[in-house]
Parts: structure tokens; C-alpha cells; sequence
């Protein structure tokens, strides 16, 4: 479907760039999946975190700090 709207010039140049994308249809449409989508990653953390687990250890894979002397 075409609309024809009145785009915030800086806001999508802005958006293209984080969003990696090449043109203001691709941006646009990646802008508002992330935004569709939001919920059902909203949805995935929460249930994540209720699983009673100790979760220690999980992500110890030599990239991520474990104290001050490693956050660089």
C-alpha cells in the first residue's frame, strides 16, 4: 500500500544508520517490524527469567567482564 507522509529527514537518517539499512522503504518497514516484534521479545526475557536456575557460569566465555580490573 502507498501513503504518503511527511518523514522527519534527520530522524530516518538516523534510524537508517542503526538500523543498517539502504533505503527509507527498507528503513521504515525494519524500524516498525523491531517495533511490532517488541512484544514477543518482552515476552521471551520474562519468561527467562522465572525459570529458577542459578544462571552463573553462563556467560563466562572470557568476553565478559568479571570485575573492575576487566571493564575496559
Amino acid at each position: 500500500m502507498k501513503t504518503v507522509i511527511d518523514l522527519d529527514d534527520e530522524l530516518l537518517e538516523r534510524a537508517r544508520r542503526e538500523l543498517g539499512t539502504k533505503s527509507k522503504k527498507d528503513t521504515i518497514h525494519a524500524a516498525l517490524r523491531m517495533v511490532a516484534e517488541r512484544g514477543e521479545r518482552v515476552e521471551a526475557i520474562r519468561e527467562l527469567l522465572s525459570v529458577d536456575r542459578d544462571w552463573s557460569g553462563l556467560l563466562e566465555d572470557g568476553k565478559t567482564p568479571h570485575g573492575e580490573r576487566d571493564v575496559a
